[in-house]
């Protein structure tokens, strides 16, 4: 007899067997993900790629394939990995974890204050010491990413409008607890947008001299950087220690601070899964009856060095042993010349800042010879460095692509840079405090309207004249009306600008357009719109002029003409607050010269008389010193 089903018995089952599939690929992606944090890379890789082809969800197979991309991340860190020694370890719950850092001065954290972020998360926590002069902080955007964001001290009451970093730094994910090395030149911070294994990276960005502003971020790397969540990386003051916190081997809501003896150079080597997951949990080993017992244990298995030696002789493979020696030279030779440039810039920092202290027109000579000695030596070490630094990548790459181990120091093993002993150390973690919120007297941000020309399907509302360019601008006048326009009028035309005439009517024109040329190749496309009578119109300081005037103007602007912002008044040198002021609006050198007699710096060249009177009304607001802009022609 057929069996006949109703059609809830046939929808039952189907749901079921759907809840079934749902639970399997569950289950098998849980899988995957475990094979990933097991540093099992591979296998990882292939159970994502069966998971995919038996999805049919869209945006699954697109988390799918970004999980791909962290296992291949990974295996590509462990070809690369670094084995650190751990001092001491301490579990502590996520929230206010960076109290336990010791070096950070006490009450020199604090919560972000809300005129810096309007959120306060697990991640509203800034580093804040009390005679900083500059700022990092991470607050989210509006659409919830944590960017990094920072603010400058420009007088003694006054600081920047906070500034988003640059595309370098910024990425769709999450940039959270930057940390500023005390060389200003290193910003540590954790992200889980950039280049990574999972979870939050490490990472380090250096400020680029040449385009003055902060370069690509580096992963740190294994065993800094996991599969799972690390966070703020910080090496110490003292220049012993590295220290940083992960949720690896945590409990939930809780990571534990590593404290690692600070290795500058570190020796890297190819490591397995296994290898791996042992080193990842950054166990202390610092006991001498600890070492005995390993050395007990493994009597009567072959060294490394003898293992390889014996796997080189039989291949007729060159081993490590021949060229120990070698390496171990070009590692002291590396650091050595690390250590002299360390301490030639130091100097030079310090010779730049009495610089600033000194009056006496001999001492200003003398030490400004002293300063170029010790610039040209730093150029002349950094040489020496970058080469010495490349033969032992080339070893080290050498000894990679031939199956050989890299050889590991003894020395350096046995003692820190200090030379203590790890019974020595006598690592403490610190108790700090959080410190109170400061009261700041911010700059207000720029009014940051996107005045691109467009034409979009959406309506668009007039913009009234507020800080209209006093730069020579075009612009298309759409039409003159008695009687103001609705939004449909404007048909998508983005931005529009509304004025009322000295006779009373309304009048609309499109677009800020620099050049006659960009604003001309727009006409027609308003034209088709239906706005047959629009033409171009032009103004300059605001005030409307003749377009044939204007393009006269816009000739002699960018053939024969640069303009440049002079600072009189300071013979000593500027102050730091100016050259703060200088570095943060502006990305033009700063030149010393001397006109009758009195020192004269210039900052430029500027193309547009804007950009120059720009940073000179800045620098007014903070200095009663005489800084005015010079219009130079170009011969």
């Amino acid at each position: 007899m057929r069996k006949i089903y109703s059609f809830h018995t046939v929808l039952l089952i189907f749901l079921s067997t759907f809840t079934l599939v749902a639970q399997e690929h569950i289950v098998k992606e849980n899988y995957a993900d475990s094979l990933h944090k097991q540093y099992r890379f591979d296998e990882a890789i292939e159970s994502y790629r069966q998971l995919i082809d038996s999805s049919s969800d869209s945006l699954k197979k697109i988390e799918l394939e970004n999980k791909i991309v962290q296992s291949l991340n990974g295996k590509s860190m462990l070809e690369f990995a670094f084995e650190p020694k751990t001092l001491a370890k301490k579990p502590v719950p996520f929230d206010k974890f960076f109290l336990n850092y010791p070096g950070f001065e006490n009450e020199s954290w604090i919560v972000t204050p809300p005129y810096l972020t309007d959120k306060r998360t697990k991640f509203s926590y800034t580093y804040f010491p009390k005679d900083a002069k500059q700022i990092y902080y991470s607050a989210p955007d509006k659409e919830g990413a944590w960017n990094i964001y920072t603010i400058s001290k420009i007088n003694d009451t006054l600081w920047s409008a906070p500034r988003l970093l640059n595309e370098n730094i910024t990425t769709i994910g999450n940039e959270i607890f930057p940390y500023l090395s005390s060389n200003g030149k290193d910003l540590y911070f954790s992200s889980n947008g950039h280049y990574g294994a999972g979870g939050y990276d490490l990472y380090v960005s250096h400020w680029n001299e040449d385009i003055n502003d902060w370069d690509i971020p580096q992963n740190l790397g294994f065993p800094y950087s996991s599969p799972e969540n690390d966070y703020l990386f910080y090496n110490t003051a003292d220049g012993l220690y590295t220290v940083f916190a992960s949720d690896r081997n945590a409990g939930k809501d809780s990571v534990n601070i590593y404290a690692l003896e600070f290795e500058n150079i570190p020796l890297k080597s190819p490591v397995t899964s296994t290898e791996a997951v042992k080193i990842a949990r950054l166990d202390i080993k610092n006991s001498a009856s600890e070492s005995e017992k390993n050395n007990s244990e493994n009597a009567d298995m072959p060294s490394v060095t003898s293992l390889s030696d014996s796997l080189g002789a039989e291949a007729g493979i060159k081993t490590a042993t021949d060229d120990d020696l070698e390496y171990a030279t070009a590692v002291k030779r590396v650091r050595s010349l690390q250590r002299e440039l360390d301490a030639v810039l130091k100097q030079v920092k310090e010779n730049r800042n009495l610089y600033n202290k000194l009056t006496n027109p001999d001492d200003l000579v003398a030490l400004e010879k002293t300063i170029s000695d010790q610039e040209f030596k730093s150029m002349s070490l950094q040489a020496d460095l970058t080469k010495a630094s490349d033969s032992l990548q080339q070893i080290e790459m050498e000894f990679l692509t031939k199956g050989i181990i890299i050889p590991i120091e003894e020395e350096p093993s046995k003692q820190n840079n200090n030379g203590l002993s790890f019974a020595e150390h006598n690592f403490t973690f610190a108790a700090n405090r959080l410190g109170d919120e400061p009261v700041l007297n911010m700059e207000k941000p720029e009014q940051n309207l996107d005045y691109s020309f467009s034409i979009t399907k959406e309506e668009t509302k007039p913009l009234d004249i507020i800080d209209f360019p006093t730069s020579l601008v075009y612009q298309i006048q759409l039409f003159q009306l008695t009687k103001q326009v609705s939004s449909k009028s404007l048909k998508g035309i983005t931005p529009v600008f509304e004025r009322k005439t000295a006779a009373g009517r309304y009048s609309y024109a499109a677009g800020l357009f620099n050049t006659y040329g960009e604003a001309l190749s727009h006409l027609n496309s308003i034209k088709r719109l239906g706005f047959s009578n629009a033409s171009i119109i032009a103004y300059n300081n605001g005030i409307s002029i003749p377009v044939k005037n204007a393009r006269i103007i816009e000739k002699e602007n960018s053939e024969n003409f640069i303009y440049q912002v002079t600072i009189a008044g300071f013979d000593s040198g500027l102050p730091e607050s100016i050259l703060n002021a200088i570095k943060e609006n502006s990305e033009k050198d700063i030149a010393k010269t001397i006109d009758n007699g009195a020192i004269i710096y210039v900052i430029g060249p500027y193309t547009k008389q804007t950009d120059a009177d720009k940073l000179a009304a800045i620098l007014k607001s903070i200095s009663d010193s005489e800084i005015k802009v010079s219009k130079k022609e170009i011969k």
